[in-house]
């Protein structure tokens, strides 16, 4: 059992070296990219992703059960500091899709009167939460637009206690029922924050209008979102199967980040603090 207190405390700590680092490192190096300035450091971001699908061990019986991966989607803010320096830091508020099931099996001949080759392959998707994004992000440029982006850090999904169920049920004509074949039920934890490790590596582009961000999203859970276990019975030939079941929050994606530029008297006034600058210095 995770002792949730001491838990917090710990990523509260790793969260104000990991600051503070980047703080110090900001304010002793130099401006090496001035012409991200130009650009607002509010950007929104766009991620098709596809989750990791889910795993199902039987500890009874021989039906076999499988899970496919489940495309989904995030999207929010992100909020870049300082992104003129080589080194920067950023945090956000995401929306998330939130991956439930994915459930595929097969059942043989005359385990439900009246069906032949019953196969059943589903995928269900719940409601939308909350992430936030704490990452450090490493600038290198490629050429005169494109900039090279390695990013790294911690993505903290807020996910209530609660649970999920799931049924599959045929209806048999000859016997005027609907008989229930399969059950699922996945529960979460008791403390609501999942950390997960994230890595992105991509590419900006460097218009004038907007400054373009693609990257490829791997994300890493630590805790799984889901555990449970999930049955089959009421088959006439096949025995009652058990087994277990979890859904990881493991992801790989593309992300889409557009930050737009600046107004003219923002970047008119970004100008007149860099002659004052010059000339202090």
């Amino acid at each position: 059992m995770i002792n949730t207190s001491r838990f917090t405390k710990i990523l509260v700590a790793i969260l104000l070296i990991f600051v503070t680092k980047q703080k110090t490192y900001a304010q002793n190096s130099k401006n090496k990219f001035p012409e991200f300035a130009s650009y607002k450091t509010w950007g929104f971001t766009f991620n098709p992703v596809l989750n990791r699908a889910p795993n199902y061990t039987r500890t009874l019986g021989n039906i076999d059960i499988k899970g496919n991966s489940i495309p989904g989607v995030n999207f929010g803010f992100n909020k870049v500091i300082q992104p003129e320096r080589e080194l920067s830091f950023r945090y956000g508020v995401h929306l998330n899709l939130l991956p439930l099931e994915s459930i595929q099996f097969r059942l043989p001949d005359g385990d439900i009167p009246g069906f032949t080759n019953f196969e059943s392959n589903e995928r269900t998707l719940g409601q939308l939460i909350i992430s936030v994004p704490l990452e450090m992000e490493l600038k290198k440029q490629m050429g005169s637009r494109i900039y090279f982006s390695a990013r790294i850090g911690v993505n903290l999904t807020l996910l209530r206690e609660g649970s999920v169920e799931g049924t599959v049920s045929a209806f048999v004509e000859d016997l005027n029922e609907r008989r229930e074949i399969f059950g699922i039920r996945g529960q979460t934890r008791k403390f609501p924050i999942y950390p997960n490790l994230k890595i992105s590596p991509g590419f900006y582009y460097m218009t004038k209008p907007i400054l373009y961000q693609v990257s490829i999203i791997y994300q890493k859970a630590i805790p799984n979102y889901f555990t449970g276990e999930y049955l089959f019975d009421n088959l006439e030939i096949s025995e009652r199967t058990e087994g277990t079941y979890s859904l990881s929050g493991d992801q790989l994606g593309i992300g889409i980040t557009l930050f737009l530029r600046k107004s003219q008297k923002k970047l008119k006034k970004l100008e007149e603090k860099a002659v004052k600058n010059v000339y202090i210095n």
